[in-house]
């Protein structure tokens, strides 16, 4: 049973990426050299991040499986601080790769989630779906990480608007109030984990509201690029 655990989980984890891969219109050739640069930037973010982490985030004597025990002020806005360099990570990936945006905007943001599914949640899956004791807890960090790959696509973009749109994009102030959800929200929903263990329910409440968050993030971002492109083209036209 273990091993059918273990492939559910792991089924949930990569169908999705592999779908989104594979409905891209684009040219192979092309999605793979923005799909390179995306998870160069992701591994170097991450490494500065784990660096800044380590040297400015306060020392708790909690252990990590206890870390929703508590919520820390502090901690969290060192976070959503540390966290900003995503932004930076993905303008560097979007401006390294060639092609046209949504190439780029594909390969960024596929490269970038299904690294932080394979560090964050495949090796995690693999070992723990091996245990006698099945725990829903790995099937939720699949489907997360599905949500995460939403979100990412959303956050992509958003930094192409950004940068694209040189800060004269008319929707400016309403984008930069998007972007900074983006590292808003996951201290957020770590402050409903501990309300939600608090009171003995389960992690799917917290899932629903990344899903819904995710799409509304998702939706909104749409819609920004969307309205860019439309203007950009008539820029052009003009």
């Amino acid at each position: 049973m273990s091993f059918f655990y273990l492939f559910a989980v792991l089924a949930v984890l990569l169908v999705t990426p592999f779908i989104y891969f594979r409905i891209s219109t684009k040219t192979q050739s092309k999605k793979k050299t923005s799909i390179l640069y995306g998870v160069v930037a992701y591994l170097l973010t991450t490494l500065l991040k784990m660096i800044l982490m380590a040297t400015f985030l306060p020392d708790s004597d909690q252990e990590e499986a206890d870390f929703t025990a508590q919520f820390e002020p502090v901690s969290a806005l060192i976070t959503i601080v540390v966290s900003s360099l995503d932004a930076l990570g993905c303008f560097l990936a979007l401006r390294a790769c060639s092609g046209h945006s949504e190439v780029r905007i594909f390969g960024v943001s596929f490269a970038w989630s299904s690294a932080e599914s394979i560090l964050s949640f495949f090796f995690v899956s693999w070992i723990g779906c091996l245990k006698p004791e099945f725990n829903w807890v790995y099937m939720q960090n699949a489907l997360g990480s599905n949500i995460n790959l939403l979100k990412q696509i959303a956050f992509t973009h958003i930094i192409w608007i950004l940068w694209k749109g040189k800060f004269q994009n008319p929707d400016k102030r309403n984008i930069f109030i998007w972007l900074s959800a983006f590292f808003i929200t996951p201290e957020l929903f770590n402050l409903f984990q501990v309300f939600l263990n608090q009171y003995s329910f389960f992690g799917w409440v917290l899932l629903v509201l990344k899903f819904a968050v995710a799409y509304g993030l998702f939706i909104t971002s749409k819609k920004f690029y969307q309205s860019f492109e439309v203007l950009n083209s008539n820029k052009k036209k003009n």
